[in-house]
């Protein structure tokens, strides 16, 4: 099967996902599923393999694919900060995922424009990441498991966006592997308590100091403290803290 992971950059499905497991930064605002760990064996993949990059704060997405048989060897993916609106994510999480990867047909460079908009479950179960045109009907949608935990989305055979399943599971600071087990159901809930409270437009109305908001915020480091002993509460309440002495100061 053809699918157009960018408007001049076609992949044919193969049968062997990656075996990374994803890493969700919360203060870099990425999912990473690669495997690079740190800024030099980041340059080292780069260096093997070719497809789209951050050049330059281009703002892409990575999709990096090996120079000798154009198999998928990682990528970095951009949470967006803007809420979706007026589209039911089901019509993607309902679909059952099938596990697989990608190849590319030429070896090329190109450009991998990041999603847009972003929606979490209730349940904290999955984090929806999509482009702007793919809420409109569609037909066709293909959900492929490329690692463990991270599906990427084709609409009508052309890539439409990105889903992490239990996204608590994943939270990191940085490119560390996160903890092999999965994270409390209390982790995932003040999660998504988290997502739907830093994104825009409170983003914007955090940064003119908006005092409900710091309520919010004060909220939610209230739940975290209650969370258990984890390094993934950690991320969550270091996070929270940086947002609120950049954004709110000595408040």
């Amino acid at each position: 099967m053809r699918l157009d992971l960018a408007a001049d950059f076609a992949v044919t499905l193969t049968d062997r996902p990656l075996t990374h497991a994803p890493r969700y930064s919360l203060s870099g605002a990425y999912v990473t599923a690669s495997p690079h760990t740190d800024q030099p064996s980041h340059e080292v993949l780069l260096s093997e393999t070719f497809g789209s990059v951050d050049w330059l704060w281009s703002g892409d997405d990575e999709f990096r694919f090996d120079k000798r048989d154009r198999s998928l060897r990682g990528c970095t993916l951009t949470v967006p900060e803007e809420a979706l609106a007026g589209w039911d994510p089901h019509a993607w999480t309902d679909v059952p995922p099938t596990a697989g990867s990608m190849t590319a047909f030429t070896q090329a460079n190109f450009d991998a424009q990041p999603t847009s908009v972003r929606w979490v479950s209730e349940s904290g179960d999955h984090l929806v990441c999509a482009h702007r045109r793919s809420p409109a009907p569609v037909h066709g949608i293909l959900r492929l498991r490329i690692a463990p935990d991270l599906d990427l989305v084709f609409t009508d055979r052309a890539y439409a966006g990105w889903i992490l399943n239990r996204p608590a599971d994943h939270l990191v600071r940085e490119w560390e592997p996160a903890p092999p087990t999965p994270a409390p159901a209390s982790t995932a809930s003040v999660l998504h308590n988290y997502l739907t409270t830093v994104i825009e437009p409170k983003i914007d109305r955090m940064q003119d100091g908006d005092p409900a908001l710091l309520t919010e915020l004060d909220t939610l480091l209230a739940h975290i403290a209650a969370l258990p002993a984890d390094p993934r509460r950690d991320v969550l309440h270091d996070q929270v803290i940086d947002l609120r002495e950049n954004w709110y100061g000595d408040s």
